[in-house]
């Protein structure tokens, strides 16, 4: 601010009105879609038109039925895209016994909501601005500055980080937003911001990203991980792009199975709050641990979607390829620190390296750096957990503090795996079991406990929110 004031006393002021416009709209109640304050009023030549513009257009083709995207969704809703499946009598799949009328009946293709895919592509798009103008900041005032200890430059770090942490709920109170998916969308950028302005304060930025402007901007920005020294080939697009289409297909069919059971397929089972005693009979339910399951399955299927689809778009519009980032740990992982380290949403696991391990690093021993890099992950899933399912909303059954605890027990089966890895008795094991099985061992270190992480997310309706934007099949 000091600069600003300094040496561009004239954007100074126009930030400073800005600024006031936002605390305005932050302090306005909201129910659905909040007024937006009339910018117009702002003495800024230009600065209230190109603001109230977009975000005036989204409400107005929003909200209203008569607007083209609720004209376009009366269309597709009066479309008949039923199929009737005739009675049947019993017989067999693969040797197993299919009742009689098991399949019959009315099948309808449900089709994604355009007004939740709007709030969700508007939301995404001002995240990445504001990504990209925070890029701008850092590169300017950071990583250019020659004194790397100075106390502006704390400053101005302690200040972004603060604004990152504040951002989500001014755009959730602007866009009006309450289906907890988008809000979900809308805020996952702001955590890579997070530990990317971390890793540059303390000189951990990936090779590459910080040659220039253009390329920082793209690296901190992108909800993705640019690989700066490789570029994309047609190949690389291609194969990303059937990637995109088999995560969409997969998701679907998810949706289309887990919707009609409430997405607990084995029955509405609760093994506990992660602060009640735990009980093995609880705790090692055969029901609970599919719940458990289908509902970690969910998360890395999501995921996985999310990254192939914001990730392709990168390649398309860098040129340069992108780490992906959800390498089926599941049904893969051949350790916990392969399940988490290189297969579990990789992307997060990059960011959280170079912005909480490396730095704590510096100052402890790497089993307390990876103490750090868990517990800050519990912490910002609390963050979001709060903004997604709390704020300005009402969720029964959202606690926070679950999500924490369940990263914490997670830190202490990495802390067990380096100390036991090296003996005879667990070399031998790997050796001799098959390889699916080393998975499922893998998996059940912490399966048991996963309602912990995904419990907010079930009781705040997240996966009935996130099956509006996804094409489905359901039996009317």
């Amino acid at each position: 601010a000091g600069l600003y004031t300094k040496y561009c006393p004239q954007k100074a002021r126009i930030t400073l009105q800005l600024l006031q416009i936002t605390i305005m709209a932050a302090e306005t109640p909201t129910n659905n879609f909040i007024a937006i304050p009339n910018l117009e009023s702002v003495n800024v030549s230009g600065i209230g038109e190109i603001l109230s513009s977009p975000l005036s257009l989204f409400q107005s083709s929003c909200d209203a039925s008569t607007s083209p995207v609720g004209q376009l969704q009366d269309k597709i809703s009066s479309l008949d895209l039923s199929l009737t499946i005739p009675n049947h009598p019993e017989f067999r799949v693969l040797g197993y016994p299919v009742g009689t009328n098991a399949f019959s009946g009315k099948y309808k293709l449900l089709l994604p909501d355009l007004h939740v895919s709007a709030e969700f592509v508007v939301g995404l798009s001002i995240s990445i601005v504001i990504g990209t103008i925070l890029a701008a900041i850092i590169y300017q005032f950071v990583l250019s500055s020659r004194e790397k200890s100075s106390t502006g430059r704390t400053l101005l770090i302690g200040s972004l980080l603060c604004f990152i942490s504040i951002v989500p709920y001014v755009l959730f109170d602007i866009l009006g937003t309450q289906n907890t998916a988008v809000r979900f969308s809308i805020m996952a950028p702001f955590v890579l911001y997070l530990f990317r302005t971390i890793e540059a304060a303390y000189d951990f930025v990936p090779k590459g990203a910080d040659e220039s402007f253009r390329l920082y901007c793209i690296y901190f920005a992108s909800p993705a991980e640019v690989l700066f020294e490789q570029r994309a080939t047609r190949k690389d697009m291609f194969q990303s792009t059937i990637g995109v289409m088999k995560c969409a297909a997969v998701m679907s069919t998810l949706c289309t199975i887990l919707s009609p059971r409430g997405y607990t397929p084995f029955g509405a089972i609760s093994a506990g709050e992660f602060y009640e005693p735990i009980t093995v009979e609880r705790y090692l339910n055969l029901s609970h641990l599919g719940n458990c399951f289908a509902m970690a399955y969910f998360f890395q299927s999501a995921l996985a979607v999310g990254n192939s689809v914001l990730g392709n778009l990168v390649q398309l519009l860098t040129g340069y390829k992108v780490l992906h980032t959800m390498k089926n740990p599941m049904l893969e992982a051949t350790s916990p620190s392969d399940f988490w380290g290189r297969r579990w949403n990789v992307l997060v696991h990059v960011v959280l390296k170079r912005g909480v391990y490396k730095p704590a690093r510096t100052y402890a021993s790497a089993l307390i750096a990876s103490l750090a890099v868990f517990v800050a992950s519990g912490l910002f899933h609390e963050w979001m957990v709060h903004a997604v399912f709390l704020y300005n909303k009402q969720s029964e059954g959202v606690i926070l503090g679950s999500n924490t605890a369940f990263f914490v027990w997670n830190f202490i089966v990495i802390a067990c795996e380096r100390m036991l890895v090296a003996t005879k008795g667990v070399q031998s094991l790997k050796k001799v079991l098959p390889r699916f099985m080393v998975t499922v061992m893998i998996i059940m270190s912490s399966l048991p406990f996963a309602h912990w992480f995904g419990g907010p997310y079930l009781n705040g309706n997240f996966f009935s929110d996130y099956e509006i934007i996804v094409p489905m099949i359901r039996k009317m």
